[in-house]
């Protein structure tokens, strides 16, 4: 695998599946006219294309210069009797080379330029503007800032200017960052059904709608986490919206008999409580995924007519920017992948058949439901849960052994267990590494199957530019996914890239605003970065909507520790025991804690909860707890001890204690070097 920073413009001829149903002359020779013009002035302009696909390519270019010149000399050309109407997008970014092809951030914000562009026209972000704005044959015009979907922050595009381009209206151009209508949360549908059972068939359904909306370019969908906190609670949507930020929900209810099943739903504008439709729809059960599709379709239809095509018409990204095969696989310009393999290319006006929004990947509706079972005990983030999940995925597979998403799950909730230390590393490794191929195999499109062998790769191999290529295609394939989000975070924090992190995670709260989890992880993160303030608000925020969060409170210990007010961590540690009533909750907290006041002797006696805590519990690795426990208590060479064997458990703290405050008298050891050198993490500097 290679990683490298170049400059990146997606080139599309716009209208030509609607030409060649109105003359199929006349698009192919405008398609080869396109296609002769991309090749001659790429090649002049020392770039490289690297695939073409129906109606357009995707090329690279040494620099951002060369490409804006090369943009403006195809626009020049293709403006000329016969003129076909293209758009180009161009960015700086980081693009990965494997393989199967080329992906990355860069390949997916390029295409979102792109998708903003007018036909004689060419947009670039505002990276590619740096780069450029002081060559004065190349003249550019602000369009304002844009909300890019799964893009954090609003980004500033620039039209190219110079003689002959097209420069858009900004006024005409979607995405706003001040305009949130195109945004929807799915609350979870009712179970109407006799059988309680149903209610993770019904789940089920909300997931999926959720998943298959944010498919839908232009349109922010709320995260499972927020939209299932209204679960059961009769709140009016006017509240709901303004809570979650968005423009309208959607409600509805099932009701499965036998083979049938009946799902009732509703469109509700926030602003009004206006219901924009509802629509009730009667299949058999076999024909579920269909119907899921259909009702997305429809709202995002409605959607469309609603707020007039800011969504674009249709705009589905199917199976969004994961893959760019490299030249040799893309040698001859008359061979086009299907629509649903073309990189970052919403469909515009009906030019094209539309890609399903909900995948067929399930074939047994039973394995599936045993899936959902699964995956929503696996939303608890607990040892126990991550069992009962094993055991439901497992049963899944015995009813479906085709379908990729129970082996994906099971992948995942192997390598918690794994990392946590509650299950024995070397067997748990190894049942998570083959259930995360097996998932790729059976589905190798699917985001989950490879977010779960990233974090194999992550947590088990230390291979750190695997994991990286795994958690970029997870990210293409599912980027509205949260939880993705914020694995993906982890494995930037534990490079050194806190800064990443947290942007990683400020995305992953717009995405879900009320997960406790994200703003818990972001909360460590900022704490890692020495800004334990910032750390403090977030996780006091956390505990106000959830008071038995746990690792919220741990880290506001760990906040108050941080800035001097060990007292007031001790508190929160102890707070910890009396919610709980378990005396073996962060005994390595508390030691930390009454070293740091002063209560040495009550410290030293906290080591024999850990041994009967070992005794009790021989299956759980505590490795982590005893270096804790001894780094509080000032005693080096003993903590190293347990975190070589932590090291070589390969729990998942050890990927982590670089940017642990706990550890800065130690990061200039010998031993404590060598443990960083040998899982291949960057050197850290010590807190400030």
């Amino acid at each position: 695998m290679n990683r490298q920073l170049t400059a990146i413009m997606f080139a599309d001829m716009v209208g030509y599946t609607a030409l060649m149903q109105e003359d199929e002359d006349r698009a192919k020779q405008s398609r080869d006219r396109n296609r002769d013009v991309l090749v001659r002035e790429v090649e002049k302009h020392q770039g490289n294309i690297l695939q073409f696909y129906g109606d357009g390519a995707l090329s690279v270019f040494q620099s951002a210069i060369l490409a804006v010149e090369c943009s403006i000399a195809i626009q020049t050309d293709l403006r000329k009797d016969p003129p076909v109407p293209v758009r180009v997008g161009i960015h700086t970014g980081d693009i990965i080379y494997d393989d199967e092809g080329v992906f990355g951030d860069g390949v997916n914000l390029a295409a979102r330029v792109q998708g903003l562009a007018t036909p004689g026209g060419v947009l670039i972000s505002e990276k590619v503007f740096d780069e450029v704005k002081n060559q004065s044959g190349i003249l550019t015009r602000s369009m304002g800032s844009f909300a890019l979907k799964n893009v954090k922050r609003p980004m500033e595009v620039w039209a190219i200017a110079n003689d002959g381009l097209v420069v858009p209206d900004p006024t005409e151009m979607g995405s706003r960052p001040s305009d949130y209508r195109n945004s929807i949360a799915v609350l979870p549908f009712m179970n109407m059904s006799s059988d309680p059972e149903n209610e993770f068939f019904s789940d089920g359904i909300t997931e999926e709608i959720i998943n298959a909306l944010t498919r839908v370019n232009g349109l922010q969908v709320t995260a499972r986490t927020s939209s299932f906190a209204f679960k059961g609670k009769n709140l009016d949507v006017r509240t709901i919206g303004e809570e979650l930020g968005v423009s309208t929900v959607l409600e509805g209810s099932v009701r499965r008999a036998g083979n049938r099943v009946r799902i009732a739903a509703q469109l509700i504008n926030t602003k009004d409580g206006y219901h924009l439709f509802s629509e009730v729809y009667d299949r058999d059960i076999t024909d579920i995924f269909e119907t899921q599709d259909e009702l997305a379709r429809t709202i995002m239809e409605e959607l469309e007519g609603q707020f007039l095509g800011d969504v674009a018409a249709g705009s589905v990204e199917a199976k969004p920017e994961r893959r760019v095969h490299h030249p040799q696989e893309a040698s001859s310009p008359t061979e086009d992948p299907a629509p649903s393999e073309i990189p970052g290319r919403g469909i515009q006006g009906g030019e094209r058949e539309r890609p399903r929004l909900v995948p067929h990947h399930v074939h047994d509706t039973e394995a599936y439901t045993e899936f959902l079972k699964g995956a929503h005990a696996f939303q608890r983030w607990s040892p126990e849960g991550s069992r009962a999940a094993i055991r439901h995925f497992q049963r899944s597979i015995e009813m479906d052994p085709d379908c990729g998403l129970p082996y994906a799950g099971m992948g995942t909730a192997y390598t918690f267990l794994a990392a946590i230390g509650h299950m024995h590393p070397k067997n748990a490794y190894a049942r998570a590494r083959e259930a995360a191929q097996k998932a790729l195999e059976l589905e190798d499109g699917s985001g989950a199957a490879h977010a779960a062998m990233a974090t194999v790769l992550f947590f088990h191999d230390w291979d750190f530019d695997g994991a990286y290529r795994h958690f970029q295609k997870a990210i293409s394939l599912t980027p509205g996914a949260a939880p993705l989000r914020r694995l993906y975070a982890m494995y930037l924090k534990a490079m050194g890239d806190g800064e990443g992190a947290e942007e990683e995670l400020q995305l992953a709260l717009q995405l879900d605003p009320l997960s406790s989890l994200i703003r818990t992880a972001l909360g460590e993160t900022l704490l890692h970065l020495d800004r334990a303030g910032e750390a403090e608000a977030q996780l006091k925020q956390v505990l106000e909507l959830d008071p038995e969060f746990r690792s919220a409170r741990e880290m506001l210990g760990w906040a108050y520790a941080a800035q001097d007010r060990v007292p007031e961590a001790m508190k929160e540690f102890e707070e910890i025991i009396r919610r709980t009533g378990d005396p073996f909750k962060v005994i390595p907290h508390r030691i930390f804690a009454l070293t740091a006041m002063g209560r040495r002797e009550e410290a030293r006696q906290l080591f024999g909860l850990l041994e009967e805590r070992r005794r009790r519990e021989p299956e759980v690795s505590l490795e982590v707890d005893f270096c804790f426990a001894h780094m509080g208590l000032g005693e080096i060479e003993k903590a190293m001890d347990y975190m070589e064997e932590a090291v070589e458990l390969r729990l998942g703290f050890v990927l982590f204690m670089g940017g642990h405050r706990i550890f800065d008298p130690v990061r200039s050891h010998p031993r404590f070097v060598r443990l960083q050198e040998r899982i291949g993490l960057p050197a850290l500097p010590e807190s400030s």
